[in-house]
């Protein structure tokens, strides 16, 4: 028998791109880097991606060379403007670019709201360092532990202001305004609200990251209200996704039509190029999808907390926080906070790149079942390809790397009875994938 391996049939698969899994504070190579409860993700357009390394005080850069360094601070809590390498953070936790480069940094125990430019100096734009809640002039406002951050189109910023229960906003001409949530329960720990409706109507409970669409419409990752936000550019505030009562021991978890769905703390959104919406859901241990035919499903994790690679959901998660897509390495990079490490979902479907690989014809695997060796044929050269082989656990049992084949015979015969998965990873990051039986001898 022959089965046709192709991208509508793979299933996603999980991957530890960097981080052991045990807090630290190395630089070098993937495989070796640390972090410290890392927070926030972003992408820049030559495909490095930067952390907000938390806990660390400090913005990690991994360049698409795989390796980890210091992008600004000292890795000394504290507040300081200056160059990148001598300046201070405290606990950063969300990053974004604007179109010119420049990063922004919602420096959380700070209050403040931090830019680095291309030229590598840290400046604040606003905020006082004390927190509370006062609107006017960039440097004289005051924020309440600021999370999610994210520019639209002209320059304006956006501040998922979490414990004011609002979204804000820094115009490019320096003010900060309320952009939509209101109420006057504010500070630690206080108690929101959850109203849908106009700007400073709408309400919110602990407002986290936040995410904008080529429309600029914001998605907003409603933590203790378990729910997926989203505010137009009119400034009407919705519910995506999400339903159940609010508070921090509300949460639930369901798959199904997007206004049934539930969520437990949702920390992280993202929205995708194609309107595809991925949420890291926190206490859930998963990141979820929100299609855009509003269906909610799980995209990875178990349910089960651990640090496990693997098929999508059989893979385990601690607390995955925020995401990121590649487009040309078709891949979505998750924030695993409490497991102190960058994971990749390396996807099967399109996720809006107009970028086609050449090998997107597929592979032929046979014989399967199988009582020893299969066979890998590639209907175009793979000049450099990884094989890996999980059992039905999920646990990796081979991975190897390969160059210039058409053609692979794998050899089996050590391996117990029983169904595998095989997963082809190219070059690029592709993966095609299938079920394999081997039967033994």
């Amino acid at each position: 028998m022959i089965i046709s391996i192709s991208q509508t049939e793979g299933q996603n698969y999980v991957t530890t791109y960097a981080g052991t899994g045990n807090p630290g504070f190395i630089n070098g190579d993937t495989s070796v880097a640390s972090f410290n409860k890392p927070f926030g993700i972003c992408i820049d357009t030559e495909g490095n991606l930067f952390i907000a390394d938390a806990y660390n005080h400090v913005i990690r850069k991994i360049g698409v060379s795989g390796q980890v360094s210091t992008y600004a601070g000292s890795g000394i809590a504290g507040y300081l403007d200056g160059e990148a390498s001598q300046a201070k953070f405290n606990q950063p936790i969300n990053i974004c670019f604007d179109s010119e480069g420049n990063m922004y940094v919602s420096d959380f125990l700070n209050q403040r709201i931090r830019k680095i430019s291309i030229d590598g100096m840290v400046t604040t734009i606003a905020g006082t360092g004390q927190a509370g809640l006062l609107n006017g002039l960039a440097l004289e406002a005051k924020f309440n532990y600021p999370r999610g951050i994210c520019l639209d189109d002209t320059g304006n910023i956006y501040i998922g202001d979490s414990w004011n229960h609002r979204i804000r906003k820094i115009s490019t001409d320096g003010f900060v305004s309320t952009w939509a949530g209101g109420g006057t329960s504010i500070g630690v720990q206080s108690v929101g609200d959850y109203v849908d409706g106009s700007d400073t109507s709408a309400r919110f409970y602990t407002p986290c990251e936040l995410s904008i669409d080529n429309e600029n419409n914001i998605f907003v990752a409603d933590a203790y209200n378990h729910r997926i936000r989203k505010i137009d550019p009119e400034r009407v505030v919705s519910t995506v996704a999400g339903s159940g009562d609010s508070g921090p021991d509300s949460g639930g978890f369901f798959n199904g039509p997007a206004l049934e769905a539930r969520f437990n703390t949702p920390t992280a959104v993202f929205v995708a190029n194609d309107g595809n919406i991925y949420v890291g859901d926190g206490i859930n241990q998963r990141v979820r999808k929100i299609s855009n035919d509003l269906m909610v499903s799980t995209f990875a994790g178990s349910c089960d907390t651990g640090f496990d690679n693997g098929p999508d959901t059989l893979s385990t998660f601690n607390f995955p926080r925020g995401c990121t897509m590649d487009y040309n390495l078709n891949r979505l990079y998750v924030v695993d906070y409490n497991n102190h490490a960058i994971r990749i979902i390396h996807l099967t479907t399109s996720t809006g790149s107009n970028k086609t690989p050449e090998y997107l014809n597929g592979c032929d695997i046979y014989p399967n079942p199988s009582n020893g060796e299969i066979k890998l044929s590639f209907k175009s050269l793979m000049s450099e390809f990884n094989i890996q082989i999980c059992d039905i656990s999920g646990r990796e049992v081979m991975n190897r790397n390969f160059t210039n084949r058409n053609e692979l015979i794998i050899n089996l015969t050590n391996y117990n009875p029983g169904c595998y998965c095989l997963h082809v990873f190219s070059e690029n990051g592709f993966v095609t994938s299938n079920k394999i039986i081997i039967n033994g001898k």
